[in-house]
């Protein structure tokens, strides 16, 4: 089972920051669909959110899109579904609200504390399914970062040009008793084409959001370190230069204090991951998460949903710092037509995940 198999047979959908972050392994085909829950509930002040799918099946149907039936293999949205996020100690219940076809936004004033315990339920299909309570951490670690434009091989190109995202953590003031992990998104600014027009009037401001380098899962297990406050150097993310480094392009690093389940969990996706298939690898296997039918245990749901404390460091990259031959594809060229651009430099929503408002945070650094 080579790597290209791993990637495309079955997606993990993780929600970071309004971004997607996919995670592939294998999966046989069940006799009937699995469930695929993904979510992470931190102390940021931030959108939460938890995306719901299931797999393929051998008894899956087809469906009606576009005038016409299709019959796939990927991952389908669950839509209609109710789901809590619940804090027994304070009687806390908190309804996430379905945003888009699979995707759910908590909503209400939902509590945030250090050592309260939570968990995730759902109800759908008149089935109820529920994660394992965990624990909000106490203690956290500290980023920081650097990046670096260098060239690499890519298939038969001894010269590709990446940049990459280095952190020089700082690790939590005690011995052991924490598991830290890493997920690196990105956000940049794209310049659509400026055609010239009677009032002179630019086109539209456009801010993209990417996941970088999603099968890159970095961990740190505190307990088998012994230096509290010491430092540990990390490389979080490894990207190909391309356009959309022209102008200001950030990386937006989350550092995660998790419980140890989870980081049982993402250490034996990582090494699905990273399987490369001869034969003394582990065989590729669906990894159960911490989700459960409550009226059915022995169902196998797909996916994780962690309680975490987490800390956001930004750091960004202009044209003036990137070493390489950049082509402005998207330049208005006199004489061109407009059918002959790109569809990215005529509409920000050529992007699967773009915005015409800027960040707020977008020049705090």
């Amino acid at each position: 089972m080579n790597r290209l198999r791993i990637i495309g047979l079955l997606a993990v959908l993780l929600a970071f920051n309004s971004c997607v972050e996919q995670i592939t392994f294998p999966l046989e085909k069940p006799e009937t669909e699995r469930l695929i829950v993904s979510g992470t509930f931190t102390d940021l002040d931030e959108k939460h959110t938890v995306l719901l799918s299931e797999t393929t099946s051998k008894a899956r149907q087809p469906l009606f899109s576009g005038g016409y039936f299709t019959l796939d293999d990927k991952p389908r949205p669950v839509q209609n579904a109710q789901v809590y996020l619940l804090a027994p100690e304070v009687n806390g219940s908190w309804l996430y609200r379905e945003v888009k076809p699979g995707q759910y936004e908590l909503e209400g004033d939902y509590a945030i504390r250090e050592g309260l315990t939570y968990f995730l339920e759902i109800q759908v299909a008149n089935k109820t399914y529920r994660s394992t309570p965990q624990k909000m951490p106490e203690v956290i670690g500290a980023d920081d970062l650097s990046f670096s434009f260098e060239r690499t091989r890519l298939d038969d190109n001894p010269e590709a040009a990446q940049v990459v995202i280095r952190t020089e953590a700082t690790l939590p003031e005690q011995v052991g008793g924490y598991y830290l992990r890493w997920a690196v998104d990105e956000a940049y600014f794209w310049d659509l084409t400026f055609f010239p027009n009677p009032f002179n009037t630019p086109p539209p401001p456009c801010y993209v959001f990417e996941v970088s380098d999603a099968e890159r899962i970095t961990l740190v297990n505190g307990d088998l370190l012994n230096k509290p406050g010491g430092k540990s150097s990390q490389i979080l993310a490894k990207r190909l230069v391309d356009q959309s480094f022209l102008s200001r392009h950030y990386f937006n690093v989350r550092q995660l204090s998790i419980d140890k389940q989870g980081y049982e969990y993402w250490r034996k996706v990582r090494e699905l991951v990273n399987n490369t298939g001869s034969v003394f690898d582990t065989p590729p296997a669906p990894i159960r998460g911490n989700l459960f039918n409550v009226n059915d245990p022995e169902e196998v749901v797909l996916g994780y949903f962690e309680v975490a404390k987490a800390n956001v460091t930004r750091i960004y990259t202009t044209r003036a710092d990137v070493p390489f031959f950049l082509e402005e594809i998207c330049a208005y060229i006199p004489g061109k037509r407009a059918t002959e651009y790109k569809p990215t430099c005529l509409s920000c929503n050529a992007f699967p995940n773009s915005t015409n408002v800027m960040p707020k945070w977008w020049f705090d650094q």
